[in-house]
């Protein structure tokens, strides 16, 4: 079946809201409809334009789409910034959609999927929240159906052959003939069949008998005149089908009956052809002027003042019922008139003959509103030739090469100046011409009639242009959407595998209950085993076990080791469902109390830690503002949060002050501390309302304060970057002097030969061991092998003394040292250096920037470390010149007080 062309649908989308652009009356927002029904083939996707005029943004509104049929029908609801289609009408369930991202701009238009015969007919987009009188408008939508015609060969009559066309699946009824290769419409056997299924779709049959002839070919044609849609099959009839004929008498017989026969055949042909000609220009007409009625019956309702009159004429030609006529006359406005006599329209047996005659009467009577309506419609008409135009711009420009002879033709009709089209005429590239020719329709005071003017002679003048232009939009909108279409199928099967999983879910998650409680687990086997998601071998075990329990244990024991078990268990959740309702109702309403449950005390929870938070943030305003801190107190004692004695404590406290000091440190020493705080707020809150009252006030007033206190941390933080940034290049710089003391002390442990030995950890620990050490029990008393003893190490060359090293620029002494805060002394160093270096003492070198060089003092330092001056002395030689702990222990300080600095100002903001 072809399928409507949507690009038609889209182009009335379109013009529909440009109508705002053009149309004049009252500034209040109105809802606009269509000029003209929307027309569709069965199958196709459709657009029913709804706008408000002027522009107004539609997402606060309620938009209701219903149908106008015997009974209204819900079609789409749209309230509360969301679809709402609860009430809506099953025939149109997952078939509507709106424009949300187009709702600021006043398109409420409704999308409808798939659309099908029994959909045709009129649709209203009502805006109840409108303040304006027009808060509605009908679009009429008209559904057709076609087929392509069969043809075939019946077999031989008299001296000709038998053709048989038929077609089915058409909707409205569609008029069949055939043809010879000349076009000359061929006299059938008979009138055709005629056949209505019971879904409204027409079949058509019809014969006819055809003689010999140069080509032997015929056409059958199906054509469908009020949705203007023809098909046509061709079939070729072999010679050697035709029966053959007789010469002689029949030959002189036949062309004489042929002679006498034409001549009245003819004229009895050519007078029907004349009638039904007439008869088909006459309903072509009705139709038009029924088709003007519908696309115009919003603005003939309030621009039409003559309804009485029209109905009186229309009741003398029996064209609506008395009733009818009655009520008309009897209603006071000519509004109201038009809306009765609009629905008498449609009410009509043959609604496209009364709307006709509707239409001739209005021309008669009011003549100045079919003018301007028609007026309106041509403007229409422009706008849409602009928006081709405007949309294709670019590729105009470039695919148009007759741009000089388009902008003569607009300047014969005064339409771009003299001076642009001689600049046009000028341009030596076709670019160039169609570059000047655009800024022309853009400069020109009506442009929109400018350019419907340039796309009509465009057609005329480039046709190919434009038609490839509006097939490669069509492949486009194809393409859009497929991609559409498969993204919704891969949404569909995202959403049938999440639904799986949550029935598997529930079957895990219920398992021990579902043991006990279903009965029908046979059943439910026999079902799984009937689609073979479960084997022979374990649904013949379920059958042969005695229990239900036994039953389910199998069951649930198959559901695991099935291969795709999430597939399984949620058939198995379908099933159950099927066959036991109640016990999966029961499961889920005790899951949804346990839920409740859960949410309940996650809100207590939540509540306490918030009113913890408040006495935590406001501790100090509550010790200094609170005065019954003894009440307090005796209602947390008596629900046993507090203990007796602290209880007491607080009792006999002098001040309130001292009472909440008490009171605090009770709750910060709770086994529940932010249950007990909680507590404490809701008794504060009932005795003292006034202190939390004015502690929320102040908190609102809170931010101010802490702006300016986040401006001042702002400007000492960037004070103390730079302090920072100074402080890391003299932090590098001691390093580089510690990274030379370690060069230093490399060199002291070359061989006499000048070479570097390359020790293992055992060799120097015994270097180690080798030094004057003489106090520590234990220890050898003189150097070890290959080691210099301390009076050598003094003299070697670049090695200073003790006495120097004293007198460098920043070296503290020994009592100086000593006396640095959080420094030990060298009695405090004893039980730390008892049992060799500990720990934190590495540590701390590390930390300082210190590194071992040659030595590892975490293995090689033995025992019975000497304490006090006797280290000091014999350390200074390994330690060289370089920085000592000291310096960098308060290098780190002063960093680490940064960083807290800092960490507090990045709270501070936080908070803000």
């Amino acid at each position: 079946m072809k399928t409507f062309p949507t690009s038609a649908v889209w182009c009335l989308g379109i013009l529909f809201i440009s109508v705002s652009l053009i149309t004049t009356g009252s500034s209040e927002v109105q809802v606009v409809g269509p000029a003209d029904p929307v027309d569709a083939l069965a199958g196709d996707d459709i657009i029913l334009p709804c706008s408000l005029k002027p522009k107004a943004s539609a997402e606060t509104m309620i938009v209701r789409w219903t149908r106008l049929n015997l009974t209204t029908e819900n079609v789409h609801l749209y309230r509360d910034g969301r679809d709402s289609n609860e009430d809506q009408s099953p025939s149109y369930r997952g078939r509507t959609s709106m424009f949300n991202e187009e709702l600021k701009n006043g398109n409420v238009s409704l999308k409808l999927t798939r659309v099908t015969l029994s959909d045709a007919g009129s649709y209203m987009c009502f805006i109840p929240t409108l303040t304006s009188q027009v808060k509605e408008t009908t679009v009429q939508l008209l559904v057709g159906a076609v087929s392509q015609p069969v043809t075939s060969i019946i077999g031989t009559k008299g001296g000709g052959v038998v053709l048989k066309c038929e077609s089915g699946g058409w909707f409205p009824e569609p008029e069949m003939e055939w043809l010879d290769s000349s076009g000359t419409i061929l006299p059938a056997d008979g009138p055709p069949e005629r056949h209505r299924d019971p879904e409204g779709l027409y079949t058509v049959r019809r014969h006819v008998t055809v003689n010999q002839t140069d080509t032997n070919r015929f056409t059958c044609r199906v054509n469908q005149t009020e949705i203007n849609h023809l098909k046509e099959t061709e079939i070729h009839v072999p010679d050697d089908v035709f029966p053959k004929s007789h010469v002689g008498l029949i030959v002189g017989l036949l062309a004489a009956a042929v002679v006498v026969l034409t001549a009245s055949a003819g004229g009895v042909y050519w007078w029907r052809k004349h009638m039904k000609e007439k008869e088909q220009r006459q309903r072509l007409e009705e139709r038009r002027d029924a088709l003007f009625v519908t696309r115009h019956k919003d603005h003939l309702i309030h621009m039409v003042s003559k309804g009485k009159s029209i109905a009186s004429e229309l009741h003398q030609k029996d064209l609506i019922p008395d009733e009818m006529n009655s009520q008309i006359s009897a209603a006071r406005t000519s509004q109201d008139q038009m809306r009765l006599l609009f629905l008498a329209l449609e009410e009509a047996e043959d609604t496209t003959r009364v709307k006709s005659a509707f239409y001739r009467i209005l021309l008669d009577l009011e003549p100045d509103v079919v003018k301007d309506l028609e007026e309106q419609r041509q403007r229409l008409e422009e706008l849409r030739d602009a928006l081709f135009v405007t949309r294709h711009k670019d590729h105009l420009i470039h695919m148009v090469s007759k741009g000089k002879s388009i902008a003569s033709e607009l300047h014969q009709k005064d339409l771009i100046p003299d001076e642009m089209n001689s600049q046009i005429s000028a341009a030596r590239t076709s670019q160039d011409q169609m570059r000047l020719l655009f800024l022309a329709l853009e400069e020109a005071e009506d442009t929109t009639r400018v350019k419907s003017a340039f796309y009509r002679i465009l057609l005329d003048l480039e046709p190919d242009v434009v038609k490839d232009l509006e097939e490669q939009r069509q492949r486009l909108e194809e393409l859009q959407k497929k991609i559409i279409k498969d993204l919704e199928e891969r949404v569909k099967d995202y959403k049938l595998e999440q639904e799986k999983r949550r029935d598997a879910q529930f079957v895990t998650r219920h398992k021990d209950h579902l043991i006990q409680n279903v009965s029908k687990g046979k059943s439910i086997a026999s079902e799984l085993h009937q689609k073979d998601l479960i084997p022979d071998e374990m649904n013949s075990q379920i059958s042969a076990a005695r229990t239900s329990q036994d039953q389910m244990r199998l069951l649930f024991k198959a559901l695991e080791e099935a291969e795709n078990t999430t597939r399984v268990k949620s058939t198995f959740y379908r099933i159950l469902l099927d066959l036991e309702p109640d016990v999966v109702k029961d499961l889920k309403k005790e899951q949804r109390q346990r839920w409740e449950e859960r949410e309940k005390k996650r809100r207590e929870e939540l509540e306490e830690q918030s009113d913890a938070q408040f006495v935590n943030k406001h501790k100090d305003h509550l010790i200094q503002m609170v005065s019954k801190g003894e009440s307090i107190a005796s209602e947390l004692h008596q629900k046993d949060l507090i203990p007796d004695e602290m209880n007491s404590q607080i009792s006999a406290a002098g001040t309130s002050q001292d009472q909440m000091r008490l009171l605090f440190k009770a709750l910060e020493e709770a086994e529940d501390t932010t249950r007990v705080k909680s507590t404490f707020y809701k008794i504060l809150l009932d005795l003292e309302p006034d202190v939390v009252k004015d502690l929320n006030v102040n908190k609102m007033k809170a931010p101010k304060k802490l702006r300016k206190e986040n401006e001042k941390l702002r400007k000492e933080n960037e004070k103390l970057r730079k302090e920072n940034e100074k402080l890391r290049k003299e932090n590098d710089e001691l390093k580089e002097k510690l990274r030379k003391a370690e060069e230093t002390n490399q060199s002291l442990s070359t061989s006499p030969g000048g070479q570097q030995k390359t020790q293992t950890p055992s060799q120097k620990s015994e270097g180690i061991e080798g030094m004057e050490m003489e106090s520590l029990p234990g220890r050898k008393s003189g150097p070890g092998p290959g080691r210099k003893s301390a009076p050598e190490m003094e003299s070697l060359p670049g090695r200073k003394s003790a006495p120097e090293m004293e007198s460098l620029p920043g070296r503290k002494s020994a009592p100086e040292m000593e006396s640095l805060p959080g420094r030990k002394s060298a009695p405090e160093m004893k039980p730390l250096l008892a049992a060799g270096p500990q720990k934190e003492d590495l540590y701390d070198l590390e930390r300082g920037g210190r590194d071992t060089t040659e030595f590892n003092y975490r293995e090689t330092i033995p025992s019975g470390r000497k304490s006090g001056p006797e280290k000091e002395m014999e350390m200074k030689p390994l330690l060289g010149p370089g920085p000592q702990k000291d310096d960098l222990d308060e290098l780190e300080r002063e960093e680490e007080l940064l960083q807290n600095l800092t960490m507090c100002y990045r709270v501070t903001i936080e908070r803000l």
